[in-house]
């Protein structure tokens, strides 16, 4: 073998751009993308399995519509889920979305993601749902609820109108911790 005799910036470089969390395994993603499409594609990587999860699918707690679910909540959302202030820019969460309670395969998925420091009435969220096309919930020809910030749309009117409620008072507060548009912070 020869010894490698000039490396330096195409090191760096190759190290500036690595995935990986130094322990040789690659980094999971804490935040979610922001459209449609991609976080279709980041769903599919199951890297929000390995946030901090519930054990199992259960029935959704009042005042949730979302029927049977298992939530995940990033590092952001789980470390400061037992505060009280705001959540920070980048807490954000995965609901998978259950037909049956002993499906073991999602049939939608809901994820919302802070994407400023000020949550600015829920504009300030991304959120994302997609369910099955037979849902009666109205969603497009690809099952899509909502894929944007709730300024505007359907994630102003279905996501942010429901979610602005989390942590009000007791009716919706399912979990401790909830709070700035968010019901349930998995721990």
């Amino acid at each position: 073998m020869k010894p490698l005799l000039f490396v330096g910036p195409v090191v760096l470089a190759l190290a500036a751009c690595s995935s990986s969390s130094g322990s040789g395994t690659p980094a999971v993603s804490q935040v979610p993308p922001t459209t449609g499409p991609a976080v279709e594609a980041w769903l599919k990587t199951g890297d929000y399995k390995q946030w901090h999860c519930e054990s199992a699918a259960h029935v959704a707690r009042s005042p949730s519509p979302h029927g049977f679910n298992r939530i995940c909540s990033n590092d952001a959302l789980s470390g400061n889920a037992s505060g009280s202030a705001t959540w920070p820019e980048g807490a954000a969460a995965v609901k998978e979305l259950y037909a049956n309670l002993t499906d073991s395969t999602p049939a939608g998925y809901a994820v919302y993601s802070k994407t400023s420091v000020d949550s600015a009435g829920g504009a300030n969220w991304y959120w994302y749902e997609r369910v099955p096309l037979n849902s009666l919930v109205p969603h497009d020809g690809s099952g899509v609820v909502a894929d944007g910030p709730g300024g505007t749309g359907s994630p102003k009117t279905i996501c942010v109108g429901c979610h602005a409620a989390a942590g009000s008072d007791a009716a919706h507060t399912p979990s401790p911790g909830g709070r700035d548009f968010v019901y349930t912070p998995v721990h």
